[in-house]
């Protein structure tokens, strides 16, 4: 970015400016003319009137005279207001374009960040950046050129007309700026340094505001609500503070400059008087004088209000671009004819290193090499270094050193394009945008901008991609569809669905996702496409029921028929209320419902016996933990419904009281609402009499017959040939109510619509309609295993070369992993696949294996993990480069030169052990020492009379065990136990001996070692009963790192 805010603005917008400054200086003689004018009216034609007048040859008497100079003197003003009107409009044109383009350049700055770069800088900062911090920017930018020529041309037009009129006056007019553009500049600096600490203080608000939503359930779940509103009104009074000062400063130069300003008019009317006393001066040039003098105040104010803008507007400008300006910030590298079309080629690792800003290496000279379409997995207990590696393998953080290759270009030619479209990555925190599930899916194959065609663009779209192109914005539209269908060998949303069903099916989810489409409910207005194939099985479910003789298990919907398996307000309605202007739950409110009801004399008896039904369901759960056993069995009723009932059943138990008559009202609708809600075969027969179902029956054929108007926009009925909007799509297919409680046969049921939907080929919308879903706000409305699995088809989508998976499944068990893995590698086999988790077990599925450990990448098998316990020839040449790095490792044999510790492996070789097995017995010779490499041992004391060994300490990588019994010449006075599986590094003990010379302190590290294993165990000391408690805040400042709060 440029580093000045002059050097942006004639750089992106020169040619406006200097447009802007060819009209402001053609402005001048009009401005001079209005100031001329006054003068001659007065002096010319009311002070010395002549019978006869010319003006360009023609002449005229002294009123038409005198009407001329008026009117003309209206046509400057007029023309003078055209002028700045149009001036000030194209400024603004011009501010408002090149804000738009420093929003638009940062925003692209933004997505090119460095991934670690976004743990500086919040969130909440960002967003107030790019959109409130430049937006005081536009006006100045309009102002840079023109402002200071405009108005800096008037006041010396106004200066040039005061010095002819009178060059004493001209001096009186000028004497006291000079004290003015001294003054007020010093004391408005001050104002714009208070500026920047605002800013600065707003910046730290939004980052503080922006952290406390993210951790929101902290806040609650530990209470400090009070906690962060105090930390809140600390910032916000910082900000009052800095306000107010402001405030006062402001004001107080506005009252000097304001006092200056008047303190020239007295000097005026004085020494002008004078003049015109004495004769040397005429009133008509007084007047003038005072006149042009009353404008010559507006633009010196002017003036010095953009010198204040300019300091302002520089010292903003310099802060977002020093924000913006990362280091190691990503290139857009534009595809060239040279650019590979696709990623398979050998991926290389040449001496990669990356470290953090402290120097810390995360990362140390790795090198690697994974061959086109291999599957490597990489563990390492790091969670940080494979984090790092992931995000620099797929160049999300570049390299502190070495390089990446893939074939014969380096990863940072490849343009970012290419990589989008070629290689995926997942990650365990997956990120969801606002929309549907299958938007989210789809989000990797927006490649494709929609083409605009010339002939058929709308003037509106042609405005919005020439404003576009004046801002340096881009072009593209955004009312299209921008899925690259090409990318799979798709040619629309249907040649594309099969690749999603085995995208699906990859990933393991097509089962919970048909589950879980079977009890989706939607409008077949919005998804028509799904509503008709669902259809076509619902009536090839009804002919394959009746042919198999399954009748029984089914009570369909029949418009001629009392359906007990329904609920009565399904029977009433023969449907269902929209859910929206009408609910089952406030049916009876509906006037027209109601009516019906009184009318067929079924009024009465529903709020009878919904009285009863109330009492049963509030008996059965008022007390009752299976709430959701409740909501299962009626789903009408809620939390707030059922504290309803709950006071209504209190109030008519409390036969001594006399109820109100707004409670009698609400009782009794609430009553009748529960006997709608009743389902006869479910809550029993005895509930419904006949004349109360053939009352319900009445009603519906006199609402199928003729619906009212007020109720035929709020209800659904049942129809065999249309899709029902307020029943799930099992419900649909069935049409109707199954009528038996056997698992075998809704069994058997339930594989019949799973028949009926592979048949007429509907099982795909089925998992589509899911998809179609909204995820919610990054996903808030998924479950963490299911956003997992959105990633992963999100990335298989797009047909990747290369695929690196970090930790990506890790709300899945290892064995679920390593089966979606291998079903990954069987859809796309030519796709080369990186695993990279803290534990990988040994599989022969992955071409290779690696172990991180410190940085550095092992060879799994190197050293010797996967051998028996016995020992292994020739290892230690084989293995000693991660021998040496154990060694550099352990608290005994750390800071030890690196030719002592390779004089150390002279004859060392590595070893496993089985969990549970002795390393060591006490009383054994002391002939060797060992380094943990991987597992857990423990120091143990064997007991007598086959007793279980006591427990003393625990002992973990990379610690050294029987140096002390060596070094002392005694035999094994301890024994080491393996607690789980593990691998050690075994010295040999007369070669440790004989460097004893080179390394003196040798005994003393054994010491320190031991000492610290077995105080780890020691039981925690309490404080002294003496110890002086410090105050409240200087404790908790003790508690803090240094130099900072707790905050």
């Amino acid at each position: 970015m440029d580093r000045n805010i002059f050097q942006f603005i004639w750089k992106h917008s020169g040619r406006q400016q200097i447009l802007l400054a060819l009209l402001t200086v053609a402005s001048f003689p009009v401005l001079y003319a209005s100031l001329e004018l006054p003068k001659i009216i007065i002096n010319r034609a009311l002070s010395d009137p002549q019978p006869v007048r010319e003006i360009l040859g023609v002449a005229m008497g002294p009123v038409t005279y005198l009407l001329v100079l008026c009117f003309t003197f209206l046509a400057l003003v007029l023309a003078n207001g055209a002028f700045k009107m149009r001036i000030n409009t194209f400024k603004g044109v011009v501010g408002e374009r090149q804000v738009r383009r420093l929003r638009f350049m940062l925003l692209d700055r933004m997505l090119r960040f460095p991934l670690p770069h976004f743990s500086k800088v919040s969130q909440g900062e960002l967003i107030s950046t790019i959109s409130a911090e430049t937006e005081p920017l536009a006006g100045f930018i309009g102002d840079s050129f023109a402002q200071p020529l405009y108005q800096g041309g008037t006041m010396l037009t106004i200066l040039l007309f005061l010095f002819i009129q009178q060059p004493t006056i001209g001096l009186v007019s000028v004497a006291l700026i000079p004290v003015q553009a001294y003054i007020i500049p010093k004391l408005q600096m001050k104002v714009k340094l208070l500026g920047k600490e605002r800013v600065r203080k707003v910046r730290q608000l939004s980052e503080r505001i922006g952290e406390s939503v993210e951790n929101v359930r902290e806040v609650r779940v530990n209470g400090t609500v009070r906690y962060v509103l105090a930390e809140f009104s600390q910032y916000l009074g910082s900000i009052y503070w800095i306000r107010l000062e402001i405030y006062k400063r402001k004001y107080f130069v506005k009252f000097l400059n304001n006092f200056i300003n008047q303190i020239t008019p007295f000097f005026l009317f004085s020494i002008g008087g004078y003049l015109v006393l004495h004769g040397n001066m005429t009133i008509g040039a007084l007047v003038a004088a005072l006149s042009a003098f009353k404008d010559l105040t507006a633009p010196w104010k002017e003036l010095l209000d953009y010198y204040q803008n300019m300091i302002d507007a520089q010292i903003k400008y310099e802060q977002i671009a020093d924000q913006f300006s990362p280091p190691f910030l990503f290139e857009w590298t534009p595809p060239t004819p040279a650019t590979p079309t696709d990623l398979k080629a050998p991926l290389r690792l040449d001496a990669v290193t990356w470290a953090n800003e402290y120097g810390d290496r995360m990362l140390q000279r790795l090198s690697l090499e994974v061959p086109p379409g291999a599957m490597v997995g990489i563990a390492g207990t790091n969670a940080l270094a494979l984090r790092r590696l992931a995000e620099v393998l797929v160049r999300l953080s570049p390299p502190t050193s070495g390089r990446i290759t893939i074939g014969d270009r380096t990863l940072d030619e490849l343009p970012l394009e290419l990589l989008g479209r070629r290689m995926a990555y997942a990650s365990p925190e997956p990120r969801m945008f606002t929309g549907s599930m299958m938007q989210n899916i789809t989000y990797g194959l927006r490649h494709r901008p929609p083409a605009d065609d010339p002939d058929s663009m709308s003037p509106a779209r042609r405005r919005e991609i020439a404003e576009a192109e004046a801002s340096g914005n881009s072009t593209d539209s955004m009312e299209g569809i921008w899925t690259d269908f090409a990318m799979i060998g798709a040619t629309d949303w249907t040649s594309l669905r099969p690749w999603f069903m085995q995208c699906l099916a990859a990933t393991g989810g097509e089962t919970a996702v048909y589950q879980r489409g079977l009890r989706e409910v939607f409008d077949p207005d919005d998804y028509p496409f799904v509503a008709q194939p669902l259809l076509r099985a619902r009536h090839w479910l009804r002919d394959a029921i009746a042919e198999r003789g399954m009748d029984k298990l089914l009570a369909r919907f029949d418009r001629n028929r009392f359906n007990p398996y329904a609920s009565l307000a399904e029977n009433m309605l023969f449907g269902l209320p929209d859910g929206k202007r009408l609910t089952v739950a406030r049916m009876v409110c509906n006037p027209t419902v109601r009516e019906l009801m009184e009318t067929y004399g079924l009024w009465e008896s529903a709020v009878r016996i919904g009285r009863r039904f109330a009492m049963r369901v509030v008996g059965v759960y008022r007390d009752s933990a299976d709430g959701d056993v409740m909501i299962m069995r009626y789903p009408h009723i809620d939390d707030a419904l059922f504290e309803e009932l709950v006071e209504a059943v209190t109030r008519l138990k409390r036969r001594s009281e006399r109820p109100q008559r707004r409670h009698q009202e609400a009782d009794t609708l609430l009553f009748a609402t529960m006997f709608l809600m009743i389902v006869p075969k479910r809550d029993g027969m005895d509930f419904v009499p006949p004349a109360e179902r053939e009352a319900i029956m009445a009603i519906r054929h006199s609402l199928l017959k003729e619906m009212p108007y007020e109720l035929r926009d709020k209800v659904a009925v049942f129809d065999p040939d249309l899709y029902h909007p307020r029943l799930n799509v099992m419900d649909n297919l069935l049409f109707g109510r199954i009528t038996t409680e056997d698992p075998r046969a809704i069994t058997q049921l339930r594989a019949l619509v799973d028949e009926a939907l592979e048949r007429t080929d509907a099982r795909a919308f089925v998992l589509i309609l899911v998809a179609l879903g909204e995820v919610g706000i990054g996903g808030s409305l998924l479950p963490i295993s299911v956003r997992q699995r959105v990633q992963l088809i999100r990335g298989l989508m797009k047909k990747p070369d290369i695929f690196v998976i970090y930790q990506a499944l890790n709300s899945y068990d290892p064995e679920e992993r390593l089966r979606i893995f291998l079903r990954m590698k069987e859809l796309l086999p030519t796709m080369t696949l990186i695993v990279l988790e803290e534990r990988i077990s040994d599989n022969p599925a992955f071409d290779a294996l690696y172990d991180l450990e410190d940085g550095r990448l092992v060879r799994r098998g190197q050293h010797g993990a996967d051998h028996d316990e016995d020992t292994m020839p020739g290892e230690a040449e084989e293995t000693d480069e991660p021998a040496l790095r154990l060694l550099s490792r352990s608290p005994v044999f750390s800071d030890l030169p690196e030719t002592v510790l390779r004089r150390l492996l002279t004859a060392s070789e590595w070893r496993s052990v089985a969990a549970g097995d002795f390393i060591y017995r006490s009383g054994e010779p002391s002939e060797f020492t060992f380094v943990l490499a991987e597992g857990e041992a423990e120091l143990v004391r064997l007991m007598p009379d086959n007793q279980p060994p006591l427990h003393i300490a625990y002992i973990k990588p990379p610690e050294v065990i029987g140096d002390l019994e060596l070094l002392a010449g005694v035999r094994r006075f301890s024994t080491i136990r393996a607690r789980t599986d593990l691998r050690l590094l075994r010295l040999d003990g007369a070669n440790m001996l004989r460097l004893l010379s080179t390394v003196p302190d040798l005994p003393l590290r054994v010491i320190q070692q031991v000492g610290k294993r077995l105080t780890s165990e020691a039981p925690a000391v309490p404080p002294p009963a003496t110890q002086i408690p410090l105050p409240p805040r200087e404790r908790e400042g003790a508690q803090a790192e240094p130099g900072k709060g707790e905050g």
